[in-house]
């Protein structure tokens, strides 16, 4: 008989393919695989693979009603199936997969905490209240006997294994969600690029404005700075359409939109940007430009620090600091060689730190260690 892994996450699953693609092995490996998430037109793909569609709303405000709707759906959806696993993505997720596992003592459960996002980096009243909860309902998740909790940063991993006493038995470090090698690689091309790209959902803590900031600053210069990304309104931190089109309308940005596959337009792109002040676990873009032999500009900051050798493949700069953002912008523009030395030891970086497979490698081997735990 299959074993079953169910997995959760609240947002539709082609934004996550990196665990999409976690998910294609497991059925390679005769897993019997569900996916529980909105879904909004991928559904026909999806099953096409070999998945298990399951339609939910996970409510990402903190109406208490459907706070309360998200939790039960979910504890039926695990009656009914009767997964070996539930594999949750993302803090909501994780606390209401968690809470309903808990019901259900022949359930393995794995958390994916990449990144601890707005919630643990505002310092608003509002967060800090909502992060209270968080940290306990956190604790009651990771009190359960079989359970994994997989952090893509140390720094994820200390500041939540110190909350909730974790001992290293229920914990995993995999750096990040992983790329393939095979499809993100350096492609030559023929003029050199003056695009200066930008990738992330737009939100103000992912260190758009700093970008947007910096693009004024160069603006006499011929470059363009592209912004690819979706908006996410649910985000008390989103920047609205409507600033998009302004800066767009003024010259400062382009605006491409989501892009479902970014290998093109990173290759395109002479250098990638991240100036991020969120709580990231291990940002995308930055491995899979790392994987596409670019320089990278991001932050000395959590998960971003992670993804690069400063001053080899990229450059640290601080948090929420535009000028230094178009000081090393200006320093890797002065110098094609540089941009060059730093995008091959990117490449190297990528293969030896961020192959998909070593990931997918590392996830089914949790999965068959917690089934063969039962």
């Amino acid at each position: 008989m299959k074993k079953k892994i169910l997995f959760i996450a609240n947002v539709d699953w082609f934004y996550l393919s990196h665990r999409l693609n976690i998910g294609l092995e497991a059925i390679k490996e005769d897993y019997e695989v569900h996916l529980a998430a909105k879904f909004t037109g991928c559904e026909q793909r999806l099953l096409s693979l070999g998945f298990i569609l399951h339609p939910i709303v996970i409510d990402r405000g903190s109406n208490l009603v459907k706070t309360t709707k998200s939790f039960f759906q979910i504890f039926f959806l695990i009656n009914k199936i009767k997964p070996d696993i539930v594999h949750a993505i993302t803090i909501k997720p994780i606390i209401f997969g968690g809470l309903a596992a808990k019901f259900f003592s022949n359930v393995a459960f794995v958390a994916s905490v990449s990144g601890l996002g707005y919630l643990f980096s505002s310092s608003d009243l509002k967060a800090l209240f909502i992060k209270f909860f968080a940290k306990l309902f956190y604790r009651l998740v990771f009190s359960k006997q079989k359970i994994k909790v997989i952090f893509q940063n140390k720094e994820d991993l200390n500041k939540i294994s110190e909350i909730c006493n974790l001992n290293s038995k229920k914990i995993a470090l995999i750096k990040g969600s992983g790329v393939d090698l095979g499809v993100y690689k350096p492609i030559k091309k023929k003029l050199d690029s003056n695009i200066i790209l930008f990738a992330s959902r737009l939100l103000k803590s992912k260190g758009l404005i700093e970008f947007v900031k910096s693009a004024k600053e160069m603006k006499s210069k011929n470059l363009i700075f592209f912004v690819a990304g979706m908006l996410d309104k649910e985000n008390p931190d989103c920047i609205s359409k409507e600033q998009i089109n302004k800066w767009e309308r003024s010259g400062i940005i382009k605006y491409c939109g989501y892009i479902e596959n970014m290998r093109d337009l990173i290759c395109e792109s002479k250098i990638v940007v991240l100036p991020s002040y969120y709580g990231e676990g291990l940002p995308k873009i930055l491995i899979e430009a790392a994987a596409c032999g670019k320089p990278i500009i991001t932050t000395d900051h959590q998960g971003c620090r992670d993804a690069i050798i400063p001053n080899k493949t990229g450059f640290l700069i601080p948090i929420r600091d535009s000028k230094a953002l178009t000081l090393a912008l200006n320093k890797l523009l002065a110098s094609s060689r540089l941009c060059e030395k730093m995008g091959v030891a990117g490449r190297e970086f990528a293969i030896k730190n961020f192959n998909i497979k070593s990931v997918n490698d590392k996830h089914l081997k949790i999965y068959y260690d917690l089934i063969k735990n039962k």
